[in-house]
C-alpha cells in the first residue's frame, strides 16, 4: 500500500495524505535538498532511461530482458495474444527490479494492445503513481505524457465514464503544460453533473490550491450533505478548515476522518497533524 492510501470498503480508494503533501493543495513535498521533485532541467525518452538502468543491471538480468524483446521482436504484430503476454511478462519483470517507471511504461504497450478502457485507465494510473511518488523526475515530462494518452485512449473507448475522464483532468491539471485545459475539463464536467460527488470533490481540491477557500468549503459542504461520511471530502474539508484558521474545527473534522478510516499508517499521519494544529493554537 502506498503511504496516503487507505483502502476502504467495497474497493474504495481514498487518496488522502499523499494528495495533501505531494501538491494537490499547495503543499508540495520536498526532497532532502528543498527542491521539487519534478523540477529537473533534463529529459529524456523512456527509451533513453529504459537503456540507463539496463546497464545497471547483473548480467543475467540483462539476458532475460533480451530475450524478451527478441521475443516481441519475432512476433507478428497481427499475433495480438502473445504480444500483450510479452509485454505484460516485460512490465512485470521491471516491475520486480523496483523500476516501476519502465513497469509502467511496458504495460501501457500491454493496454494498448489489449484496448480495453480498464487496461487504459490503469495504464494512465499507473504513470499517475509514479509521478505523484516524485521518483523518476529525469524522465516526469513523459510520465504525465503517457498518462494523458492512456486515459484520452480510455475515455474514447468510453465516453460516458465520467471517474475517467475527472482523471484525465486531473492529469493536465497537477502534471501538464496545459492545466487550464484540465480545469475547463472540470468545470465543464459540473454544469451537466452539477451533483457528482467526484467532480465536486476534484474541484474543491483545486480551489484550495488557488487559494479560493470558500469556494473549496463550499463544494465539500455539498458532499458532506450527501455523504456525511465521505472521508475524502471530510479530510479537505479538514484542511480548508485549517487553512482558514478555524484550528478547532479542522481538529474535529481530522478526528472523524481517522475514525471512520482507522488504519496504522493514516492514524499516524493525522496524529502528526493534529498534534501540529495544537501547537500552532499554544
Amino acid at each position: 500500500m502506498q503511504r496516503g492510501q487507505i483502502a476502504l470498503g467495497a474497493g474504495t480508494l481514498i487518496l488522502v495524505v499523499a494528495l495533501y503533501f505531494a501538491g494537490n493543495t499547495g503543499a508540495k513535498k520536498k526532497n532532502a535538498s528543498n527542491t521539487d521533485t519534478h523540477a529537473h532541467t533534463e529529459s529524456i525518452s523512456f527509451e533513453q532511461y529504459e537503456q540507463q538502468q539496463t546497464e545497471k543491471l547483473a548480467a543475467a538480468e540483462r539476458t532475460q530482458i533480451a530475450s524478451i524483446k527478441d521475443s516481441i521482436k519475432a512476433t507478428q504484430p497481427t499475433d495480438t495474444a502473445n504480444l500483450k503476454k510479452l509485454y505484460l511478462h516485460l512490465s512485470d519483470f521491471w516491475k520486480n527490479l523496483n523500476q516501476p517507471a519502465i513497469s509502467a511504461f511496458y504495460y501501457y504497450q500491454y493496454a494498448a494492445k489489449d484496448g480495453g478502457k480498464s487496461t487504459l485507465e490503469n495504464a494512465g494510473d499507473n504513470f499517475v503513481e509514479v509521478y505523484k511518488n516524485g521518483t523518476d523526475s529525469i524522465i516526469s515530462n513523459n510520465l504525465i505524457t503517457f498518462a494523458l494518452r492512456s486515459y484520452e485512449e480510455g475515455v474514447q473507448k468510453d465516453t460516458g465514464d465520467i471517474n475517467l475522464q475527472i482523471k484525465l483532468a486531473d492529469a493536465y491539471v497537477q502534471g501538464s503544460s496545459e492545466p487550464m485545459k484540465g480545469i475547463g475539463m472540470l468545470r465543464e464536467l459540473e454544469q451537466k453533473h452539477p451533483d457528482n460527488i467526484s467532480i465536486l470533490i476534484a474541484l474543491g481540491r483545486l480551489s484550495i490550491q488557488s487559494g479560493q477557500l470558500d469556494k473549496a468549503k463550499e463544494r465539500f459542504k455539498k458532499v458532506l450533505l450527501k455523504e456525511p461520511q465521505n472521508t475524502e471530502a471530510l479530510y479537505f474539508m479538514a484542511i480548508t478548515e485549517a487553512q482558514l484558521g478555524h484550528t478547532d474545527e479542522a481538529i474535529r473534522l481530522f478526528e472523524m476522518c481517522k475514525a471512520l478510516i482507522n488504519h496504522p499508517d493514516f492514524n499516524k499521519e493525522i496524529d502528526e497533524i493534529v498534534k501540529n494544529l495544537k501547537n500552532k493554537k499554544v
